[in-house]
């Protein structure tokens, strides 16, 4: 079995100090191998970078869609990175146009696979997921 771990998912928990990998073994009580697709990593690789200074005159108005990374997000995002690497977590290669279909494939491979993400679309999707609930605790759906 495969636990797949989703960026919002590695994010909020470097954030709130929360230890996955001894979660999860505690929740799932079979073997199971943590992996992580390489767009989630390139996705942590960009959040952790500093964004570069424009200096044009003017300001553009942003998206209100897409949010702003504060610097904590980066620090966290540079905590998950480390944290990938300290603990060995193997990257495996994906296919799909973006992050969220790369997870959906890898999912789909096999029905025991279960992906550990906080996004609600994705959720829907899969059905079975691990998730962190309003107490910081990891809970396993359907």
């Amino acid at each position: 079995m495969k636990i797949i771990l989703d960026t919002n998912f590695l994010v909020y928990c470097s954030k709130n100090k929360i230890d996955y990998r001894e979660d999860i073994g505690n929740l799932i009580n079979e073997g199971f191998e943590l992996v992580v697709p390489e767009q989630v990593v390139e996705e942590l690789k960009k959040i952790s970078q500093k964004p570069k200074e424009k200096h044009s005159g003017f300001l553009k108005k942003r998206n209100p869609r897409f949010r702003k990374t504060t610097a904590r997000d980066r620090d966290a995002a540079n905590l998950a990175l480390q944290l990938l690497d300290f603990n060995k977590i193997k990257i495996v290669k994906t296919t799909g146009r973006n992050v969220d279909d790369a997870i959906i494939n890898l999912a789909e491979k096999d029905k025991k696979n279960i992906v550990c993400t906080l996004d609600r679309e994705m959720r829907h999707i899969l059905g079975r997921v691990i998730l962190i609930n309003k107490f910081k605790r990891l809970m396993l759906t359907k």
